[in-house]
């Protein structure tokens, strides 16, 4: 049996187990959320179940208890000053939001029977950023309650895109010792690529980061931090926001950059498109000339360079060089339309 057929077999009899596993604990989901359970049907990485109080969405939880509990509170919080279109835990018969089998946490939000977002499409993107500025208006003011150590990135930046800049660096060092086709195609484009690199440092050690930073410390918020097409749910007219797992403290630009970026990679960085989006966003919340200015510096750092480049360095498997080499020489092909791009930023509100 070749290895690729071996190891699909043994997903399916792992998912098989698991499949049964739920059903055999159906018992104890019910008794912990005090409702009565008619069916169970595996979907994506967790379960749909029809339940006499609607249909629910059950899975297993990679976080520990301290991060769901934040979770639920940036939920509640959200929903309490009016962003309802979101996907809130349900809280056990004991007031927990999350439960525990077979010591894994799992837990349970309604079942938002939506399409994901495409960010290809204008009308999705627009209301994606709706969306975002609604939730980033209403999580105004959070703050994690007493007793909750959660960790966030508020303020780090510069160091992390630094750190980047750094390994950018060091990874042309290996690019010249090794000459394959990648380490070729790697040095080639590095340069401007870093040029790049030291313009967005060069802006984020202006005084416009570090009052982004003091603002938001002082006035609370919540920044989703996986603001991506599969965590935003299209169902009719309405926006749904999901997947806040990774949610925390941290300038709201991280959120409206991501959105950005995901966007004019679809429209080979079309500054009309952006405007689009930018607009949209600012009719809810409008941006300041600080978030301006650090959200040119966060879209003129190489992000996807670095990713690709990085990955590449750190996998070495046999099948990596082609794929990774395909990936790098997109990335150097949007090099143009993203330069155009961040001259026409500063035109664009």
């Amino acid at each position: 049996m070749k290895k690729q057929t071996r190891g699909l077999f043994r997903k399916v009899q792992n998912q098989a187990g698991r499949d049964k596993a739920m059903v055999e604990n159906r018992e104890m989901i019910e008794t912990a959320y005090g409702m009565r359970i008619s069916s169970i049907k595996p979907c994506r990485a967790g379960y749909i179940l029809d339940t006499d109080q609607g249909k629910k969405y059950f899975r297993q939880c990679q976080c520990s208890e301290n991060r769901i509990a934040y979770v639920h509170d940036a939920k509640q919080h959200l929903m309490n000053h009016g962003f309802t279109t979101l996907d809130p835990y349900q809280v056990t018969a004991e007031g927990r939001p999350s439960m525990e089998i077979e010591s894994q946490l799992y837990i349970m939000t309604p079942f938002i029977d939506g399409r994901e977002c495409e960010f290809g499409e204008d009308s999705d993107a627009i209301k994606a950023s709706v969306a975002l500025a609604s939730m980033h208006k209403a999580g105004k003011g959070f703050k994690a309650r007493p007793g909750l150590a959660i960790p966030n990135d508020l303020g780090k930046m510069p160091e992390s895109l630094g750190k980047r800049y750094d390994e950018i660096l060091r990874m042309r060092r290996k690019a010249e010792r090794e000459r394959g086709a990648f380490d070729y195609i790697y040095l080639d484009c590095v340069d401007k690529f870093t040029a790049l690199a030291e313009e967005s440092l060069r802006l984020l050690d202006g005084p416009e980061y570090p009052r982004l930073v003091k603002k938001t410390l002082l006035e609370g918020g919540i920044c989703h931090h996986d603001y991506s097409y599969q965590n935003i749910l299209m169902k009719g007219p309405t926006t749904y926001i999901t997947g806040f797992e990774a949610c925390g403290e941290e300038i709201r630009v991280y959120d409206l950059v991501n959105l950005l970026r995901r966007k004019m990679r679809k429209c080979n960085w079309n500054p009309t498109k952006a405007t689009l989006l930018l607009e949209a966003y600012s009719e809810f919340e409008p941006i300041t000339k600080d978030e301006n200015v650090v959200m040119k510096a966060m879209l003129l750092f190489p992000q996807k360079f670095w990713r690709v480049a990085n990955r590449y360095y750190n996998s070495r498997r046999s099948w990596a060089q082609k794929n990774f080499t395909g990936m790098l020489e997109e990335v150097v092909a949007e090099y143009h339309d993203h330069i155009r791009f961040m001259k026409q930023f500063d035109t664009m509100f």
